[in-house]
């Protein structure tokens, strides 16, 4: 199906991650390190993720919808994934994913959509920045490579890139259909004899270089492989679309998906179980595919939420806003393990887990150890060993 041009014209400057600096135009080295963040929607249950099934708290915190300790997939001594998580753990047991306990941060909102804000921009409660956490940093990684787009959302959802302006490209690129000839929209070119102006000369170079790199994104969309088989619903289909734009070299640093939702007030044992299956298999999917085109030594996987769930069940068979929750990272350059330590069942604040690291600690693992950038706006939450 053909696009209008006036909706060429759009896409194209959505697209466009070039400026007029020629140090943007001369990339040492194509892409290679790739994140990608899956978003909880709703707040995930922590406690029901990753369980302490040693502590007899956890029990009487949780008498009807604790997970029974004979069903708890035991990773550690201490603690246990949630029966739906097989996939998941077999990746802990080999060592490829690492558990991060008691994430959260300072002065806690229990708010879905402000604390969903400043996690995606890397606040404390009181004050948060007015762009998203990876906008200024992805300045300086792409400004090394040879990128495709800064960075990508597949779920409709990219608040996260707030602030970001050209480079971060949503669904709507895998929906365009581009006309195979680009040399259609010549208009482009300024028409005018520009050696009489250095100025306009530069425009004039930068609008083919543009169209270059139109035509090239426009080759690599066409590659892209639909359907490569990925579980996990929805989920899947976003994961099984970045498969796709990976296999197909699109060089693109981090792409950003969604699962919800876990906002479970009621009900919570069979929504929890049937969301975290989708959750599972869609990551055990997506790291063999990684596996299986060599790729996933420079992959990592982070899963965050916006808060977690209070400690003890509600009257509904479910749980309400919390504080502090585990998340998981994933990959070929993880240090599997837990980290951390884990929130105290007893030593509650109105019924709330107390947060034992600061999650802003994993946007500086990502950015000083993944993409090699160590004096990035989050290593003063430095801790070692994260990975």
């Amino acid at each position: 199906m053909n696009i209008s041009r006036r909706e060429m014209l759009s896409f194209m400057g959505a697209m466009s991650v070039f400026s007029l600096s020629p140090t943007h135009l001369t990339a040492q080295k194509s892409a290679s390190k790739i994140l990608i963040l899956i978003e909880l929607q709703g707040a995930n249950d922590g406690l029901n993720t990753v369980i302490p099934y040693r502590r007899k708290q956890y029990y009487r915190l949780r008498p009807n919808i604790a997970i029974e300790r004979k069903k708890v997939l035991t990773v550690s001594n201490n603690s246990g994934f949630h029966p739906s998580l097989v996939g998941i753990s077999k990746l802990f047991e080999a060592g490829e994913c690492k558990v991060i306990e008691g994430l959260g941060y300072p002065n806690p909102i229990l708010s879905h959509f402000e604390s969903i804000e400043l996690w995606e921009r890397g606040g404390d409660g009181r004050s948060n920045p007015h762009k998203g956490w990876l906008v200024d940093p992805l300045e300086y990684i792409v400004e090394r490579t040879n990128y495709d787009a800064k960075a990508m959302f597949l779920d409709e959802e990219g608040a996260i890139f707030k602030g970001g302006g050209q480079g971060f490209i949503g669904p709507q690129a895998l929906r365009q259909r581009f006309y195979d000839d680009i040399s259609e929209y010549s208009d482009l070119d300024l028409g005018i004899n520009s050696s009489a102006n250095q100025l306009l000369e530069t425009l004039q170079r930068d609008s083919n270089s543009h169209k270059q790199k139109m035509a090239s994104l426009s080759n690599k969309l066409k590659k892209v492989k639909r359907n490569i088989p990925i579980r996990g619903g929805a989920l899947g289909q976003q994961l099984s679309n970045v498969c796709g734009l990976v296999q197909a070299e699109m060089d693109i640093p981090v792409y950003k998906v969604s699962i919800g939702s876990f906002d479970t007030h009621d009900a919570q044992p069979s929504i929890h179980a049937n969301l975290l299956a989708q959750l599972d298999g869609a990551i055990t999917d997506t790291v063999n595919f990684f596996k299986k085109i060599d790729r996933f030594n420079d992959l990592i996987i982070m899963t965050y939420s916006e808060f977690g769930r209070r400690a003890s069940e509600n009257g509904s068979l479910g749980t309400d806003h919390g504080m502090a929750a585990p998340h998981f990272l994933i990959g070929g350059p993880v240090n599997g393990g837990f980290f951390g330590k884990s929130p105290s069942l007893t030593n509650l604040d109105q019924n709330n887990l107390l947060f034992t690291t600061d999650y802003r600690s994993v946007y500086n693992m990502v950015l000083s150890r993944h993409f090699e950038f160590k004096q990035n706006p989050f290593e003063q939450y430095a801790y070692s060993n994260l990975i």
